[in-house]
């Protein structure tokens, strides 16, 4: 496979390394060491394997093979000699003190040991034979730029939310992952999606934040973040600005970096907890503040997340409901099985009072204050504490059905019956919390609050 990095190379590889993955090596990281002398100043890494096939956990029966790279300061976690992972997106990457392939990171080419980083993710019944051909100097320029969103964008006229309410989506993936699109594109779709945040989370890198900043001239406010992304489940930790352990699958190490990333003040998240989400497979880890009880269009499976949660909230974790598009595709018209085509699809709203900025909106994320609705235009959906009960308003849910639900099952439900609507609901003194939803008339769910613990002052 030739590519616009590779074209004009006729130089045969500086080294070469080759392997070979089978059975027992299957989702385990291996580094493979090559030297790198002094005065380079490019390195170009090309590499290819046997019965190559995608990612997408739907297709079976060929090999993955995700790639990495580490320079000579180091392997460990969170270690600055990490210098990018693309997973199995690029088969070719370069490397280099002016300029660097989107994930990996530009800057010198230090002397000494280097590591490629190799995970077999799927690995055919006949073995994974691969090769990595490195060359150093090839003197490749930088690609140009294909953006497609530029200019002013043209937000749109949306119902207007409560006071301190921001409407946002916490999941997507850019070109520094396996996106289509660069940042700036990304924050001109949010802004014409009408979004008041975006939290950015491409797989296991941070090189995304750079080119963010804190965002499209005010909106969307920029929450930095990385989906952490393991071969048993994915995490998002949003309020970090570095990497977190990825590479050892078992349920120990996970938690412990999720400990991690929360000790050192990120908001942590289970990603997707349903089939071909990927699923979640650490039943035992609590280590997280919240799940993505909704990725992508509710029909796809999203009711198992929404069960995965409560579940949880009875046996008494405290995990805040929030929900993300997953958004990959943004420049084509072919669906996407997994994921949303567009920003916003599902919304999350956020309480973050007036002045909001990316510690106000994590703040109230931390606290629970969210709901998710279908999109940015809604419906929305509000519930506070009220007497002995609670009082729910619905905005734009007109025709739709609240219920109201406990540790121990319904409390109560009724018929929205117009755009701008309300209801108090008592709640029994037994329950240990409270939510809402809003249910369409063909049985999809359309809006969902997030937990609230009960009474809601103890």
């Amino acid at each position: 496979m030739t590519s616009a990095l590779s074209q004009g190379l006729t130089s045969p590889p500086d080294v070469v390394l080759e392997g070979r993955f089978t059975a027992p090596d299957l989702r385990r990281y291996s580094l493979v060491p090559f030297l790198v002398d002094s005065g380079h100043r490019q390195i170009h890494v090309r590499y290819s394997y046997t019965d190559r096939i995608d990612s997408d956990p739907f297709l079976s029966g060929g090999n993955t093979l995700d790639i990495g790279l580490f320079d000579p300061r180091g392997t460990g976690t969170g270690s600055a000699g990490f210098r990018g992972w693309s997973g199995s997106d690029q088969l070719e990457f370069v490397v280099g003190e002016e300029w660097a392939t989107p994930p990996y990171a530009r800057g010198p080419i230090l002397a000494g040991t280097w590591n490629i980083l190799l995970g077999p993710y799927k690995l055919s019944p006949r073995g994974c034979d691969w090769t990595v051909e490195i060359r150093f100097d090839p003197g490749i320029p930088p690609l140009e730029r294909d953006l497609l969103r530029m200019g002013e964008p043209r937000s749109p006229n949306l119902p207007q939310a409560r006071a301190g309410w921001l409407r946002g989506d916490l999941h997507c993936h850019t070109r520094y992952s396996d996106g289509d699109s660069w940042p700036s594109e990304m924050l001109h779709a949010g802004a014409e999606a009408g979004l008041d945040f975006l939290g950015v989370t491409d797989h296991n890198t941070v090189a995304n934040l750079a080119e963010y900043g804190a965002g499209g001239r005010g909106r969307p406010i920029v929450i930095p973040g990385v989906e952490v992304t393991t071969y048993a489940g994915h995490w998002n930790a949003w309020g970090t600005d570095r990497w977190w352990e990825f590479r050892t699958p078992k349920a120990s190490a996970v938690e412990r970096a999720m400990t991690d990333a929360a000790d050192a003040g990120a908001f942590v998240s289970v990603n997707h907890p349903k089939p071909f989400g990927p699923a979640w497979e650490y039943d035992t880890i609590r280590s997280m503040h919240a799940v993505e009880v909704w990725n992508g269009p509710w029909a796809r499976l999203n009711s198992i997340a929404l069960d995965f949660w409560e579940s949880r909230l009875r046996l008494g974790q405290r995990l805040v409901a929030v929900g993300g598009s997953d958004t990959h595709i943004l420049r084509s018209h072919d669906p996407d099985p997994r994921h949303a085509q567009a920003l916003g699809m599902p919304t999350t709203w956020v309480e973050a009072g007036p002045g909001p900025d990316a510690s106000a909106i994590i703040d109230a994320m931390r606290a629970g204050r969210t709901f998710v609705s279908a999109g940015p235009a809604g419906p929305q959906l509000y519930i506070e504490p009220k007497g002995s009960g609670v009082e729910v308003s619905v905005q734009g849910g007109g025709g739709t059905t609240l219920s109201v639900l406990g540790d121990k099952g319904a409390i109560g439900a009724a018929a929205v019956e117009s755009q701008d609507w309300s209801t108090t609901v008592a709640v029994p003194r037994a329950s240990t919390y409270v939510r809402a939803q809003l249910v369409a008339a063909n049985g999809e769910l359309l809006a969902l609050t997030s937990a609230m613990w009960w009474p809601p002052h103890a």
